[in-house]
């Protein structure tokens, strides 16, 4: 059966699918005119932007690089300058708190409209996540207001006849074990569910999907051999109102949300388009976007497109495996290492159930501290071994293991105690 989102794109775009490469693109060139039009009639930024390109010229995707990148530090700055609609239309405006030395948040707009697109889309591309009838969904993360994505997602659950409920963000595990039942289908993030399963390995849920942070390469695995459940990742952000690719199977890559989105893969140095395959920053175009609309955004995230006929009979263009965030990347004169490479050892370790890491310096130099929670027999020494593998010489480890109380927490990051002295 054809992946959920080509079916949300064929409903949108009336083509039949499989839908063609060439057809989608052509489609999806038109639509991003069409948006740079409107944006630039409704927002004085925007028409600043525009004023020296040939939007008819748009017609091909090497003509995208026309277009300039627009980066999150211009939505912190000026988002209120970027928005395309009447106030009135607003309906939802989420904040997202960055770092840096203002602390300035980053504020996303959206219509009912918007919304909308994104709810279908969950009601459509949560179903082969979900399987059989009768399943409860629960939403391990984000928040209950209206608009939200848990929101979104499950009145879109929902709408396909499967009952949902949002838990939130977990704080207490034992708590969040009890509130779920044998059966059900789990949407959370990646280090919380990998804490949730080794610390509670007799759930069965019926599947788990991983959105909303890095997918370490242990944590899926782990999650099918100890909970024999099904596993599925999905990448998404704020910015592209939540959804944005999601595999179709276990073992394919992400298909992306064609009817509301363009995906580039960018050499984040020379900012040069990449073929299919190549791993690069990943740049979105949210052309469907009432509200906020955005050309050639510049995520920060690295990833690939993937070409080649999926297993499911689509031949359009998919994402591959999120590898990380740019900016998490720490580099030292012997090499460089981040949150993501040190998940990707850490979690190979069936006993670790989450670990805190901050960076410091003191007189021996750069130091990364590592405190881990996990079950009885986590070893101090298969820590220290594990991070020798990625860390640079320059930088040594200091590794504690307690046995306190862990709760849970948001996106994984490394805190730089260095970053915070100067």
């Amino acid at each position: 059966m054809i992946s959920a989102l080509e079916s949300v794109t064929s409903e949108i775009t009336g083509f039949e699918t499989p839908i063609g490469e060439k057809e989608m693109s052509e489609w999806q060139l038109s639509q991003i005119r069409a948006a740079m039009e409107r944006a630039a009639s409704h927002s004085e930024a925007y028409a600043r932007r525009f004023a020296g390109i040939d939007i008819a010229s748009i017609d091909s995707p090497a003509a995208l690089e026309r277009i300039p990148f627009t980066y999150p530090q211009e939505i912190i700055d000026g988002a209120d300058a970027l928005i395309c609609v009447p106030r009135r239309d607003i309906s939802r405006v989420t904040s997202l708190p960055t770092s840096g030395s203002t602390g300035a948040p980053k504020r996303i707009y959206f219509t009912e409209k918007d919304l909308a697109r994104t709810e279908r889309l969950f009601e459509l591309g949560m179903a082969p996540i979900i399987g059989r009838r009768g399943r409860r969904c629960v939403v391990m993360m984000s928040d209950a207001a209206p608009g939200s994505m848990a929101s979104l997602l499950k009145s879109g659950v929902e709408k396909s006849g499967v009952p949902a409920a949002i838990y939130g963000g977990i704080r207490d595990f034992d708590d969040a074990a009890r509130f779920l039942r044998d059966g059900d289908v789990i949407v959370g993030l990646p280090s919380q569910m990998i804490h949730l399963c080794r610390k509670h390995p007799t759930l069965r849920p019926e599947s788990v999907l991983l959105s909303a942070d890095y997918v370490p390469a242990p944590v899926p695995g782990a999650l099918r051999k100890t909970w024999k459940c099904r596993v599925y990742t999905h990448y998404g952000m704020t910015e592209s109102c939540f959804g944005c690719a999601v595999q179709c199977s276990e073992e394919s890559a992400q298909h992306i949300r064609h009817d509301s989105l363009l995906i580039e893969i960018i050499d984040p140095e020379t900012g040069r388009a990449l073929p299919p395959g190549k791993e690069g920053e990943i740049v979105v175009t949210t052309f469907a976007n009432e509200a906020m609309p955005l050309f050639r955004y510049r995520t920060g995230d690295v990833s690939s497109l993937v070409s080649g006929k999926c297993e499911c009979g689509s031949a359009l263009p998919r994402l591959g495996a999120v590898r990380g965030r740019l900016k998490n990347l720490i580099k030292a004169a012997g090499g460089s290492f981040s949150i993501e490479s040190i998940d990707d050892v850490l979690y190979r370790n069936n006993e670790l159930w989450r670990y805190d890491a901050s960076l410091r310096e003191d007189a021996r130099g750069k130091i990364l501290s590592i405190t881990a929670y996990g079950g009885n027999r986590l070893k101090i020494d298969d820590i220290y071994n594990a991070l020798s593998t990625i860390l640079p010489r320059e930088i040594a480890a200091e590794v504690a293991i307690t046995d306190k109380p862990c709760r849970g927490g948001g996106k994984r990051r490394i805190i730089d105690r260095i970053e915070e002295a100067g």
